[in-house]
């Protein structure tokens, strides 16, 4: 899609200023510090803090032999005037595949060595700036080290809670405060990948040391895009490309962001060259990592651009910073390029997105853009889409501009649906926060959308984790079935923080008795789990909410149908899924303080232990993390007061106890044993904490129950969730 080039005042002072920003970011490539070689070697930029985007080739001498690229061996990087040591850390293809295919004839012509350097693909580099002393840096910074394309230090806090320890790669004891001079920052990396450039700006460093940011003229050549071999953007240029412009960068002028890397120039005399399409960075994979290097994890790619966005979104955002952003000169260009979508849109959409997890499988992000535009199965000519990042920018090119604000809301919606299932226990606590300001954004934003497209946007739900069935006793007993007590009940499908869908129930004014409503429950339960089992692609969690002179009862033996067919096998619950207990009298709104704060204070605790609960005290004083065990019975005796005086009433949310456990107050032989067992099976190869105690339990009372012995077999797990409370109104 052609865009067009606005030509106002405003917008070609803020194309100049942009141009501005991209030069400073644009760095000399060159021997090490102290080398003799003083040769210009290529160009890069700044793509991230501390990370300079350059060609592979740059490390390639025309005589074929490799520079800068051994174990250990460092080459100097000229950063706004001043020339600092950095390590090329990944390479695409490998230094020796690069050398190979550039040849080694030592009489080599220049038209010559630039055919060679076309068979070189993908041909990108990653070269990371070594810290260096401030004070030998000479900026006039405290004593400490000096680190490149920072923002203030906070931006290395995630959006959910300011990381205030040391900052990454940074020394204990210094503050990372000596920022390069002259504004050299990151450029805006585009995450739109079209067929048509327009008029672009190719940049290239000044090539000499010392030379200052604001030589722009110099570096600065105009360029239109004149067509793609592959992955290779061909341009046409009014005059040669000059020496040294590999790696820079090609700025597209329209949008404001940096779509490609200067790869080469045609043959001697003639205008034009080449550059790589950024989208060629979608494979930089842990292959691509050199030996030595330190590199940005197992996915740095998608490392890269968590770096990239969070830096630009902090860089805007920032409290004391009053330059000039890329972001406020992309809204300076002229109207919003893409509907309703802006640039502000983007830059906090996109750093909203780089806080999530990782999606599980490419093919996800696919799927959910072929969702949004309702093409399922109409290939969209995109590849490698390895970050929710990528998602986006495949709407840019896909997606109708009056449509814009609503196909991108509802991708971030669909995105955090699919964040929010992969969220499981073990988890960062950062995830699940991600998760829910992603959320809360698009729901602010979508307030701009017609009503019809509002609640498209609102009908979008996470995949449940999990089925809730509630026996509601009645306030009355019913005289003529001899003052038995009558029960209503409900199923809902449960969606996490409280959020509940009613699926079925029986709010009759009679209600029936527990085995008349527990019968009607078993018919309505089954179609629910195997549907929100097949929702979730798992076996979501089945709780139950019983009062409390039923919490005995053995509901993890209820026999339900394993699918639809009328001759499916009907297993006990409690071998195919996690099943837990909760109180059906804990109905309100919002938590009760008591409940609400033991149920924190146990969730936070790095690991749960298993406290025998016997009298005089019952497990009181267990601490953060104490999980009570009772073996006694529950539904009479000291074993009821217990639960009723302990558990429910002080605000106990986790514990464990026995179906059938003895009534007697005095513990037998059998007990000790009881609670040796179960403590070992739960602690088996776990660390558990206490939200991985339901799908633990759920393994080892599946393999009791199978074998027909051990004492999980009978083990209820009473897990009652403050922060998912069950509401009012079963």
């Amino acid at each position: 899609m052609r865009v067009p080039i606005e030509s106002s005042e405003a917008a070609d002072y803020a194309r100049y200023q942009l141009c501005k920003l991209a030069a400073a970011a644009t760095v000399d490539i060159r021997a090490a510090p102290g080398s003799e070689d003083r040769s210009l070697w290529g160009s890069g930029f700044l793509v991230a803090p501390e990370w300079v985007l350059t060609c592979a080739h740059v490390f390639v001498h025309p005589d074929g032999w490799r520079r800068g690229t051994a174990p250990g061996e460092l080459i100097g990087v000229v950063v706004g005037g001043r020339t600092v040591p950095g390590r090329v850390e990944y390479s695409m293809p490998s230094p020796d595949s690069t050398a190979a295919r550039m040849g080694r004839d030592p009489e080599v012509r220049d038209e010559t060595f630039a055919e060679a350097v076309m068979q070189v693909g993908p041909d990108l580099a990653l070269v990371r700036l070594l810290p260096v002393r401030a004070e030998a840096a000479g900026v006039g910074a405290p004593a400490g080290e000096a680190r490149y394309g920072l923002p203030p230090a906070a931006m290395f806090g995630a959006q959910t809670g300011a990381q205030t320890g040391p900052q990454p790669g940074v020394q204990a004891g210094t503050q990372p405060v000596a920022r390069p001079p002259a504004g050299s920052e990151p450029v805006w990396l585009g995450d739109r990948y079209d067929d048509f450039l327009d008029q672009a700006v190719l940049l290239s460093a000044p090539g000499r040391a010392g030379a200052g940011s604001e030589d722009v003229d110099a570096a600065l050549l105009s360029a239109e895009f004149a067509g793609r071999n592959g992955q290779q953007i061909l341009l046409g240029t009014p005059t040669p490309i000059r020496r040294g412009a590999s790696g820079g960068p090609v700025l597209h002028l329209g949008r404001g962001e940096v779509v490609g890397v200067v790869k080469a120039r045609y043959r001697s005399g003639t205008g034009g060259g080449t550059a790589v399409s950024l989208d060629e960075l979608h494979a930089l994979s842990d292959e691509h990592l050199l030996p030595g290097a330190t590199g940005l994890g197992p996915e740095p790619y998608r490392e890269l651009m968590r770096l990239h966005d969070a830096w630009h979104w902090h860089r805007h955002h920032g409290i004391d910073d009053e330059r000039t952003s890329w972001t406020d000169l992309q809204r300076a260009l002229g109207p919003a390029r893409f509907g309703a979508w802006g640039a502000l849109d983007r830059l906090s959409a996109l750093w909203r997105l780089a806080d999530l997890p990782a999606p599980r499988d490419p093919e996800v992000v696919e799927r959910l853009v072929h969702q949004v535009l309702d093409i399922q199965g109409r290939p969209l000519g995109a590849r490698r889409l390895r970050d929710w990042r990528d998602g986006h920018g495949l709407l840019h090119r896909h997606a109708a501009p009056e449509r814009a604000l609503r196909d991108m809301l509802l991708y971030l919606k669909l995105v955090a649906r699919e964040a929010a299932a992969d969220i499981g226990a073990g988890s960062d606590a950062g995830a699940g926060t991600a998760v829910g300001s992603l959320e809360s954004w698009v729901a602010e934003r979508a307030g701009e959308l017609p009503p019809r497209q509002r609640q498209e946007i609102r009908a979008v739900r996470r995949a449940p984790v999990s089925v809730l069935v509630t026996f509601d006793k009645l306030p009355f007993l019913d005289p003529a079935a001899g003052s038995v007590p009558r029960y209503n009940w409900t199923v809902r499908r449960g969606y996490g923080k409280g959020e509940w869908e009613h699926v079925a129930l029986d709010q009759s004014y009679a209600g029936g008795s527990f085995e008349e409503a527990e019968a009607h429950v078993l018919q309505a339960l089954a179609p629910q789990l195997l549907g929100a089992d097949a929702e979730a692609q798992t076996r979501v969690r089945l709780e139950v909410a019983l009062p409390e002179e039923r919490q005995a009862h053995p509901t993890y033996r209820w026999e339900l149908p394993a699918s639809g067919r009328a001759t499916a096998a009907r297993p006990p619950a409690g071998t195919v899924r996690p099943v837990v207990h909760r109180d059906a009298a804990r109905a309100g709104p919002e938590p009760e303080p008591l409940w609400r704060d033991r149920w924190r204070r146990m969730s936070r605790a790095p690991r749960q232990r298993l406290v025998r609960a016997a009298p005089p005290g019952w497990g009181r004083g267990a601490g953060d993390g104490g999980v009570p065990v009772f073996c006694h019975a529950l539904g009479d005796g000291s074993g009821r007061a217990a639960v009723v005086g302990q558990l429910l009433d002080e605000g106990t949310a986790v514990a464990l106890w026995r179906a059938g456990g003895h009534r007697g107050e005095e513990c037998g032989e059998d007990c000790a044993a009881y609670h040796e067992e179960l403590a070992a099976l739960l602690a088996d190869g776990a660390g558990t904490v206490v939200r991985d105690l339901p799908g633990r339990l759920h393994e080892v009372r599946r393999e009791a129950l199978e074998a027909g012995r051990g004492c999980a077999a009978d083990v209820i797990l009473f897990y009652d969730d403050a922060d998912d409370t069950i509401g009012a109104g079963g």
